[in-house]
């Protein structure tokens, strides 16, 4: 929980910081991302409580819309229930190596950029 408030910093990965708390406090790859995708149910539930009730029953959503949005609800779901039974099969034969790469260079990138005044640090 401490772990996911964390990634309300931006740049912050939600499953990776709480991956990163699970590796940390000792869990093995596996148990960690599941872990993680374990705790994405009840900050999933809540927001589709949250946009449901404000957008659907409250009347926000155009006239309409409800059938596409439900449409759309359906496909990030499956396509997210995809995403993470990808990303287990792949910790379960590989290490994390390839994500530190990745935000490490991404990092070094975002940094030269600010460095060189090419960005500012709110773009």
């Amino acid at each position: 929980g401490v772990a996911q408030s964390l990634a309300l910093a931006p740049g912050v990965s939600r499953s990776g910081i709480t991956i990163s708390a699970g590796r940390f406090l000792g869990l093995d790859r596996d148990a960690a991302a599941r872990l993680s995708f374990l705790l994405l149910i009840p900050t999933t539930l809540g927001a589709i409580v949250w946009k449901g009730t404000t957008d659907v029953l409250l009347g926000d959503l155009p006239a309409g819309w409800q059938g596409p949005f439900f449409v759309g609800v359906l496909a990030a779901a499956a396509s997210g229930l995809l995403a993470i039974i990808g990303l287990l099969r792949f910790v379960r034969r590989h290490t994390y190596a390839p994500f530190v790469v990745y935000r490490l260079a991404v990092a070094i990138l975002v940094l030269g950029l600010i460095a060189t005044g090419l960005r500012d640090a709110n773009f």
